[in-house]
């Protein structure tokens, strides 16, 4: 849970995809006993690795409930085994019609998953480790000061489009004190798990969040920073805090904070939102209607 590290120049789709490039090259060039011609051998691994890699991400989003409460290694462990035991009879087709090294039995499935299954897990965990230990990666700026500066006035000129546009575009007009006894009656310990997975200390500073693969991209007014969460159990436990919350979903991978909302922009039939950080997120069709009411 400790050390979630900023993103900058690094995204979950472009980590993903190198990893798995150069798992199936590695792969490709050690397997020796493979009688197909290189550039073919290159072609298969590089199908097997990607679709297995894909099984991990997509069980891992679509852990739910109990399971998507764990600790994160303990939650990498479980999807892990669930993935191999699910990909594992797709993997098994390799042997049999491309090398035909077996045949398509019970016990040869058993087999390959016990022979992936182990694998599997330890390289799992440490694909998505560097994410979990804090380790950082930054783009350097040649100019510090400069950079600085340039941050500053952006953060300047953001701060008084908000003070322009804040009233105007009040969504939730109640006094202050019934929104606390939300927040106290409410909070149950999921929730706190997430303020605290996401390093939220004040629930008005989240401008927004994204969806990466099965990570999570946390934006408040501080910083951005990746957690292995689902965004669709993270609008839960916003609801639980703010009922207001919850329908801040603007698009599939995309959550915003309705408080954070300046300008909506029409992108052909669907939308776009500038955010208070002047940030644009995509606004689907089918939330349209409801964000044009964040603004009156």
């Amino acid at each position: 849970m400790n050390g979630q590290f900023p993103i900058g120049s690094i995204s979950p789709w472009r980590y993903f995809a190198s990893i798995g490039f150069f798992l199936a090259c590695l792969l490709s060039i050690s397997d020796d006993d493979n009688a197909l011609p290189h550039w073919l051998n290159f072609v298969v691994w590089q199908v097997q690795v990607f679709s297995c890699l894909s099984f991990f991400i997509v069980t891992h989003t679509l852990m739910k409930g109990v399971l998507a409460r764990q600790n994160d290694i303990v939650k990498l462990a479980i999807s892990s085994v669930i993935a191999v035991t699910i990909y594992v009879p797709f993997s098994l087709l390799r042997d049999v019609y491309i090398e035909q090294e077996t045949a398509y039995t019970l016990y040869a499935l058993f087999e390959e998953w016990q022979n992936m299954a182990p694998v599997a897990l330890i390289s799992w965990v440490a694909i998505n480790l560097p994410w979990l230990s804090g380790f950082q990666i930054k783009r350097t700026e040649k100019n510090p000061s400069q950079s600085k500066e340039k941050y500053q006035a952006i953060d300047n000129a953001a701060n008084k489009n908000i003070n322009k546009t804040i009233e105007p575009l009040t969504i939730n007009p109640e006094p202050a004190e019934p929104a606390v006894e939300l927040q106290d009656n409410s909070a149950t310990p999921p929730d706190h798990d997430f303020l605290k997975i996401a390093k939220i200390d004040n629930i008005d500073s989240l401008i927004c969040l994204k969806a990466e693969l099965h990570y999570l991209k946390v934006v408040t007014e501080q910083e951005q920073h990746l957690i292995l969460y689902n965004l669709k159990d993270a609008i839960e436990a916003l609801s639980n805090i703010d009922t207001t919350l919850g329908a801040g979903q603007t698009h599939r991978s995309y959550w915003v904070n309705p408080n954070h909302a300046e300008k909506l922009l029409r992108k052909n039939r669907e939308g776009e939102l500038v955010l208070s950080n002047q940030d644009k997120v995509p606004v689907s069709r089918a939330n349209m209607k409801k964000v044009k009411g964040w603004f009156g």
